[in-house]
């Protein structure tokens, strides 16, 4: 029987580029199949990677794409169908430009390179000067629908001096940069809808809402959890104040600060949940079904600019083309009561096959274990390497302990001057055998990676990835090296030791 499905008119995939910029031409490779699933937009976060000129170029990083180079790409990206929502920071997550020397006296509070200071008359011209050159950028490709201005995770407000003369409330603050930045936007392109995450909404009660200016502004709430812990009340203020509402995922980057690969279950969960919340979504004292405006799947790089790279976008598609699968099927709505099913079963019954055809896979996936032995994605090489590298990386920590326990007992009986060589020479032939092993592994990682990324992406991430294991190898090696060398019984012959018979 065929019921309605959810309406989402907008399926958008996050493409976060903070420092960690893809090359154009692996993400243009990848357009025909999210056209494929469904994709009909990208939200391209930029931050240091948008190829500013004039006063703020120094915002702009070393690898930032080039101006033809990304002209080329939103052009390609258009004709293919998708939308490109720019996302430009403007209150918090202004690491990139708060660092530099000549935007650190901007901070709120000037330990802090995250949140700017909205009294400050240079805040807004800096702020004014980014989102012309997004704007006029974008709008000379093609007209410019929506543009997120984050506005999330605002850790530091009416904190500095300047802040706290204003004698406003924190509420007010943020309402009323909001309404400037909202400005700068409708100054430069008038018909473009300016979209904001949510985070900071969620403790207004709903009478703060009046007498605010909300228009052609929409919240995107967001959830990354396996379980969410999403607010009817919240979107119920939403709904009263806002035309519309966004909701947003998570496909990669909400595994941890230093995760190399998603779990392939834990975000399939967060989207399952997500879209049995809003199947058939009425509000309270309502008969008509609400229909959410979009979803967002973020696929975040890093937890903020001075965090390290977490999981890369090529070794994410798989997660990516399951979700994507998991939205088309709750859009069509082949299956009655299908909010009702649990997700192992909406996954084994439904999505399965479709997924291992799109991945290229011979043998059947699992959500719990992951092989890609039989997958010809792109992607896949770096993927099956970076699986071999998390358990070599858990094997050395794991008999890196062992033997450290054992450094106690060798350290004592090194003074006694009675090692046990049985004990140590194994030790040392590990160590060697397990650092070579794992200069291999970075060795493959490193060469994989420049098909996607930047030679100096691919150093950072390599040398992040490899630092702690390799420094642990190398201490202890040259430690048991020390007892070997130093020892009496390699100093002096062994006819000096008197041993004692039973």
């Amino acid at each position: 029987m065929r019921t309605l499905g959810v309406n989402l008119s907008k399926v958008v995939v996050h493409i976060d580029l903070k420092g960690s910029p893809p090359k154009l031409a692996y993400l243009e490779s990848v357009l025909p199949l999210f056209k494929d699933l469904g994709v009909n937009a990208l939200l391209m976060e930029y931050e240091d990677m948008f190829p500013y000129k004039g006063n703020i170029a120094s915002l702009s990083s070393n690898i930032c794409y080039k101006e033809h180079e990304l002209r080329q790409f939103i052009t390609a990206a258009g004709r293919a169908g998708f939308e490109i929502i720019p996302l430009i920071q403007t209150f918090g997550h202004l690491e990139h430009a708060l660092k530099l020397s000549e935007f650190n006296h901007l901070r709120e509070v000037l330990l802090y390179p995250d949140s700017i200071c909205p009294s400050k008359i240079e805040s807004m011209t800096l702020i004014k000067d980014m989102l012309k050159q997004i704007v006029l950028f974008h709008n000379s490709i093609y007209p410019l629908k929506h543009l997120h201005i984050g506005f999330d995770e605002v850790f530091h407000m009416n904190k500095c001096a300047q802040c706290r003369l204003r004698n406003e409330t924190d509420l007010d603050i943020y309402f009323n940069h909001l309404q400037k930045v909202k400005y700068i936007v409708k100054l430069w392109s008038p018909n473009t809808t300016v979209l904001i995450w949510d985070d900071m909404l969620r403790g207004i009660k709903l009478n703060d809402f009046e007498h605010r200016d909300l228009t052609n502004t929409e919240p995107v709430y967001w959830d990354y959890a396996p379980f969410l812990r999403v607010s009817h009340n919240n979107l119920y203020k939403y709904h009263k104040n806002f035309e519309n509402i966004w909701i947003a995922s998570a496909f990669k980057g909400a595994e941890g600060r230093t995760a190399t690969l998603p779990s392939l279950r834990n975000r399939f969960i967060n989207h399952v949940e997500w879209l049995k919340f809003i199947f058939h979504y009425k509000f309270g004292g309502e008969n008509k079904i609400y229909n959410f405006k979009g979803i967002i799947l973020t696929g975040w790089s890093r937890y903020s600019h001075m965090d390290p790279l977490c999981e890369i976008l090529p070794v994410s598609i798989p997660s990516l083309v399951l979700n994507l699968l998991l939205i088309k099927f709750f859009q069509e709505g082949q299956i009655e009561n299908a909010y009702l099913l649990e997700s192992s079963e909406i996954f084994n019954r439904f999505l399965k096959n479709n997924v291992n055809k799109h991945l290229q896979c011979e043998d059947d996936i699992s959500l719990e274990n992951f092989e890609t032995s039989s997958c010809t994605f792109n992607g896949h090489q770096i993927y099956s390497i970076l699986e071999q590298y998390i358990f070599q990386n858990d094997e050395i920590l794991d008999k890196f302990n062992d033997v450290k326990e054992g450094l106690f007992s060798l350290e004592y009986y090194y003074k006694l001057n009675h090692l046990n060589m049985n004990t140590i020479l194994p030790a040392i032939k590990w160590c060697n055998e397990s650092l070579l092993d794992l200069i291999a592994t970075e060795n493959k990682i490193f060469n994989l990676m420049l098909q996607y990324y930047d030679v100096l992406v691919v150093q950072e991430y390599v040398n992040y990835k490899f630092y702690d294991g390799k420094k642990k190898l190398i201490g202890l090696l040259k430690l048991l090296k020390h007892y070997y060398i130093n020892h009496t019984w390699y100093r002096n012959p062994p006819h000096r030791y008197k041993f004692h018979s039973g």
